[in-house]
């Protein structure tokens, strides 16, 4: 190793080091070298003159080089076997100027740092490294003033003293300005300290001159009516409620509250109270929100917006005001009258909205106060699901039930509305699941403390049939994660029990059943492990007449009914509270079986239709793509003279699925298209229903591929679950 000193006062001071070997082996790879460099330089000289100017260069530069450098004996340091000779250059031998220079390039990560600090420079201004605190005693310190005495922190137990003297000031201070009770709010200032600030405009503070509101914040240092604008006030917002900066908001509320008056800022004084409202609220300064809101619902009732009510809500319900943020709800946010505003969807259908029309706008107030009445009733009910609290639960989600008409008759879609339904779902299944696990099983009417105000038999057989039924009612959002949850909180547990050629084959009558009537390869198996959310619950087929018998699938039954049906045990437990049968019917039609069998089944069906009381619904399967055949044709005039009609008809439920609807549309998805019936197809059935007696019943558009019509066809299903 070569190693480059600069004076011979460094070789004294190097430590001595007994490697003689390595010494003498160094010092010699080192003559070997500069005599290697001595030959290499005078045969450069030899033919430079021949050659070209450029050879001749590079030996004047190895010539200054090697006189440049005179070799030293020097002791190599201890800490590694280092050479024992070393090049020093000395003063006499500088190199001339035409010896290049290597330069090192920076990395590329140097380059970003060194770009990073340039612009943080740039961001901070002229103000130096640090940014200068606007803190009013750093602005005393600054104009020379002295600042306000301290205790001395430099021991413990002196900090510690310091520390609860200020937080008994500090409880003082809210004791005496906070929210109501400030006496700033009402003109009088019982702290006569001196602020920074007063003077900052060259007024001597006589004479009404308003007070100037000192922040924390570097960006807005001040709140003046004169100079502060609504955009510095909404800054200051911001950063006091993501600091918890509670200087700050006292501050701003005393500027909002008292120092401007309803047109400050051309009027945008109330959503600045609503902002302050929220942010007080999420600091648990709940004097401060109460003022803001009522003070913006006397002066700025008019300009009001529901984005900024339902903030309110939320931030009432996290501090758990429930009853205020139903007052809120009900004052701000409320439902039009009935024949108020008459909703145009044709307003609507186009990009362009022409607000220049006053019915226009009205129904745009109107569908933005539906979409935020909605979520904030949203946001109680998911707030006592997850408190457990399901009668408080069950009656808010009634309120959007009862608002679900008037949702669709505005032309709101399910992507304007966003309402969260896999989490009310998930919320009401938490709560079913305490049920079933007898959280409230010996709560009477007058209830616990505890449990106060709760009545389980005025709930559901499931409560997340509550929420299905608001589901029901508002415009459908087809989303798998939300039936996904709705499935797994409705169908816990199914198991195949038995298939019956006769009614003596035909299970206990102990619970609700669900029958799948239709004609073969229809989709009938299809249908049902969509609705359970199953794969292969019912065997699917592309054969027709695969389904030969009447296949009972027992849902929500006890566990490990399966081991009992297999191997014979006796299993304990007792089935659930929301179990019933889903029965798939063989199907007519296509199926290639024997005419004597094909007899057989629909004796059995005219039997089973006479004679099973606990069917309590009746699903009607038909092709979308074709409309009713010769075989739906007698199953409808079957159903008619069994059930009888609209006024007289029977126990069970009589509705129409359309299956395969994914079919009549090209490219069809989940989302934008999941699937249609055409026009001529739906006259042909309505006239067949009204000829066979069962015009009442109800049509759904279903979908096994696109899952199109899964929860309008669960708002008939639940009826065999409530039996």
């Amino acid at each position: 190793m070569i190693t480059r000193i600069s004076s011979n006062d460094d070789l004294r001071r190097r430590p001595r080091c007994a490697t003689p070997s390595v010494v003498n082996k160094k010092g010699i790879s080192i003559i070997a070298t500069s005599a290697a460099m001595t030959m290499l330089m005078l045969q450069l000289r030899s033919v430079s003159s021949l050659v070209s100017p450029f050879p001749a260069t590079i030996a004047s530069f190895l010539s200054q080089s090697h006189r440049s450098f005179q070799y030293h004996r020097s002791t190599p340091p201890c800490s590694s076997a280092a050479s024992s000779w070393s090049l020093a250059m000395t003063p006499d031998d500088e190199p001339s100027s035409s010896m290049p220079t290597v330069t090192k390039t920076p990395s590329k990560r140097s380059q970003r740092k060194a770009s990073q600090r340039a612009r943080k420079q740039r961001q901070r201004g002229p103000t130096g490294n640090k940014a200068t605190s606007q803190h009013p005693e750093a602005v005393l310190k600054r104009q020379g003033a002295a600042p306000k005495e301290q205790p001395a922190k430099t021991q413990l137990a002196d900090r510690a003293g310091f520390l609860q003297e200020s937080e008994t000031e500090d409880d003082e201070f809210d004791a005496d300005l906070d929210g109501l009770r400030d006496n700033r709010l009402t003109n009088i200032n019982i702290h006569p300290v001196e602020n920074p600030y007063d003077n900052a405009n060259g007024d001597d503070g006589e004479g009404g001159a308003p007070v100037v509101h000192p922040l924390h914040s570097t960006r807005v240092d001040r709140l003046d009516v004169s100079k502060t604008t609504a955009e510095e006030v909404v800054k200051a917002i911001k950063r006091a409620q993501n600091l918890h900066d509670v200087h700050d908001v006292r501050e701003i509320a005393h500027f909002l509250l008292e120092e401007v008056d309803i047109s400050f800022a051309y009027g945008y004084r109330g959503s600045l109270l609503s902002r302050l409202a929220v942010a007080s609220l999420h600091m648990n300064n709940h004097n401060i929100a109460e003022r803001c809101i009522i003070e913006r619902r006397i002066s700025h009732r008019s300009s009001m917006l529901p984005m900024e009510s339902a903030a309110i809500v939320r931030g009432l319900l996290r501090c758990h005001y429930i009853a205020e943020a139903w007052e809120v709800l009900e004052d701000e946010l409320s439902l039009p009258v009935d024949g108020w505003v008459e909703f145009d969807p044709a307003a609507f259908a186009d990009d362009e909205i022409h607000l220049e029309e006053e019915a226009v706008r009205e129904q745009l107030e109107i569908r933005d106060r539906l979409v935020h009445r909605a979520r904030g009733i949203g946001s109680i009910a998911s707030r006592h699901f997850y408190e457990e609290e399901p009668t408080a639960a069950i009656a808010a989600i009634a309120k959007l039930k009862e608002m679900g008409g008037i949702v669709k008759e505005a032309g709101l879609t399910a992507e304007e509305l966003g309402m969260p339904w896999a989490r009310f779902v998930k919320g009401a299944a938490l709560c079913e699941s305490q049920r079933r696990d007898g959280k409230w099983d010996n709560v009477k009417d007058n209830g616990d403390d505890e449990e106060e105000g709760e009545d389980p038999s005025a709930w559901p057989c499931n409560i997340v049939y509550a929420v299905l039924d608001a589901m029901n009612t508002f415009p459908p959002e087809n989303k798998d994660i939300t039936f996904e949850a709705l499935c797994n909180a409705l169908v816990r547990r199914t198991v195949f029990v038995t298939g019956a050629v006769d009614m003596d084959g035909c299970p206990e009558g102990d619970r609700g059943e669900a029958a799948f009537i239709g004609r073969s390869n229809v989709g009938k198996s299809s249908l049902v492990n969509m609705l359970t959310n199953r794969k292969s619950l019912a065997f699917t087929s592309k054969t027709p007449g695969k389904t030969q018998q009447f296949n009972y699938f027992a849902v929500n039954d006890k566990p490990d009914l399966a081991r009992q049906i297999r191997y014979g045990d006796e299993v304990g437990g007792s089935k659930d509270r929301d179990s019933f049968y889903i029965v798939d019917l063989p199907g007519f039609g296509f199926a290639k079986v024997p005419q004597r069998q094909r007899q057989e089944w629909s004796n059995f069906m005219d039997e089973y239709l006479e004679q099973r009381e606990n069917l309590n619904v009746i699903f009607h399967l038909i092709d979308a793509r074709h409309g009713p055949t010769e075989e739906d044709v007698k199953i409808m005039q079957k159903v008619g003279s069994i059930l009888g009609s609209e006024g007289s008809r029977n126990h069970a439920k009589y509705v129409i699925v359309l299956t395969k609807a994914d079919k009549n549309v090209k490219g069809a998805s989940s989302q934008k298209n999941p699937g249609k019936v055409s026009e001529l197809v739906r006259e042909k059935l309505v006239d067949t229903m009204r000829a066979n007696r069962v015009g009442y019943a109800p049509i759904v558009l279903t979908s096994a591929e696109t899952r199109l019509g899964r929860d309008e066809v669960w708002k008939y299903l639940r009826l065999a679950a409530e039996r």
